[in-house]
């Protein structure tokens, strides 16, 4: 019974050491390339000065960045630039925040640099400007995607780097109150001079002429005092009827007179 094992144990190890041979020279399995987070640095000043201080200088709407060292192949990185409007100048007193605007852009190992531009839209007043690595735009469309708000921070573990700061946005004018139904007047227009009164004509040589009597205030109808004749106007209407009074009187004088001549001529014929 041994005398068969014994002449099928070379074939057996024949067999063995092929097999090994096969499972070691065999390719191996593909796998994905362990990315890890963007090696990015960013430049505030047209890429003269590249960093990667986890704090920007100052403000900026335009971020140039560039992924650093050797890159792995067929990693793409993704890399954000988002401003929001703020109510303090520190991310702790930032308050609540106003999405304004958002780039992005894809880096990888063919194209390893790139630009982010947010210039049309920075803060006016206190503001962020965030550096992230994520392709995701954080505007509070939705709970996936809120924005900023102290504690809370949706770049957390993802932030390249940030900036707050900014001055209080000043106050605005509140309208004066006005009276209803009262127009605006405009400026005020200065009242003219009042003109020289002209001058009194000279007396006669070597005497000052007297001074203008004040012109007197029109006078209502004159009133008779008792006693004195009738005040008589010599134009107008009244001049007519001062001739027709008199026309009137010297008719009934003339009448008068015939009357007293006729009784006497009949007194005498009796």
């Amino acid at each position: 019974m041994h005398q068969p094992l014994r002449r099928r144990l070379p074939a057996l190890i024949a067999f063995g050491i092929a097999a090994g041979t096969t499972v070691v020279t065999a390719p191996a399995a593909h796998a994905d390339p362990d990315c890890g987070r963007a090696p990015v640095q960013y430049s505030l000043d047209g890429g003269a000065h590249w960093t990667n201080s986890p704090t920007m200088p100052s403000e900026s709407g335009t971020v140039q960045v560039r992924l650093a060292g050797n890159p792995s192949a067929g990693c793409d990185y993704h890399v954000s630039l988002a401003s929001y409007s703020t109510q303090g100048a520190t991310w702790a007193t930032s308050g609540t925040q106003t999405f304004l605007g958002w780039a992005t852009v894809t880096l990888n190992r063919g194209d390893y640099r790139g630009t982010l531009d947010v210039g049309a839209h920075l803060p006016p007043c206190y503001g962020e400007i965030a550096l992230y690595g994520d392709g995701e735009k954080y505007d509070g469309s939705d709970s996936d995607h809120p924005m900023p708000h102290y504690p809370d921070d949706p770049f957390s573990g993802l932030v390249i780097s940030s900036w707050n700061g900014g001055t209080a946005c000043a106050p605005k004018p509140s309208p004066s109150p006005t009276s209803p139904g009262a127009s605006p007047s405009g400026p005020a227009t200065p009242s003219a001079p009042p003109s020289p009164a002209p001058a009194a004509p000279a007396g006669p040589a070597g005497t000052s002429a007297p001074p203008s009597p004040a012109s007197p205030a029109p006078a209502g109808p004159a009133h008779p005092s008792p006693g004195a004749g009738p005040v008589l106007a010599f134009t107008g209407s009244d001049g007519d009827r001062l001739a027709a009074t008199a026309a009137i009187g010297a008719a009934l004088l003339v009448a008068g007179a015939a009357t007293t001549v006729v009784v006497r001529r009949q007194a005498r014929r009796r």
